[in-house]
């Protein structure tokens, strides 16, 4: 029995090696992509976490007269722990009392346009975090051309009624 030489023994070889950069691109992608998600949804758990603190004043039994914007700002920064970067968060508090300045917050009256806070004593959380890849790839910055995720910022807002 005579063995035919074949012409494609290299093919799946080579194939393999023309794909493995993209499944390699797809995954890396896959991961920063989550990190961002995750990220964004830290970002939002922490901004409502300080407003929630914020919120429980001299209404709640035992609880603090105001909670202080350096307390409030240091609860977000300890929601934020787990993001890598976390040195670019930015946190504001900011009060109004009807367009009065709420102390000891800063007046958040040209943030806070909803209607339905027009009236109430209102507190506001912002949160900004800059996010960066975890798995950082090349760029091409000036053409506009990102093999990944490329430096974004997020920014969340969160606003409640202060407990008179």
């Amino acid at each position: 029995m005579e063995r035919r030489h074949r012409s494609d023994a290299g093919q799946s070889l080579i194939e393999f090696a023309l794909v493995l950069p993209l499944l390699f691109l797809l995954i890396v992608n896959a991961v920063n992509f989550g990190a961002f998600l995750y990220a964004a949804i830290a970002v939002a758990n922490a901004a409502r976490a300080g407003a929630d603190y914020m919120m429980m004043g001299p209404a709640y039994a035992g609880g603090p007269a105001f909670a202080s914007p350096a307390a409030i700002s240091n609860l977000v920064s300890d929601d934020l722990k787990s993001l890598p970067n976390r040195a670019t968060a930015t946190v504001d508090v900011c009060s109004n009392n009807n367009g009065a300045k709420q102390p000891p917050y800063l007046d958040c009256l040209a943030t806070v346009t909803d209607p339905q806070f027009a009236t109430a004593v209102v507190g506001q959380v912002t949160v900004t975090y800059t996010y960066t890849a975890l798995i950082p790839l090349w760029d091409f910055a000036r053409l506009n051309i990102h093999t990944t995720l490329p430096r974004t910022t997020i920014k969340r807002m969160a606003t409640t009624r202060l407990v008179q």
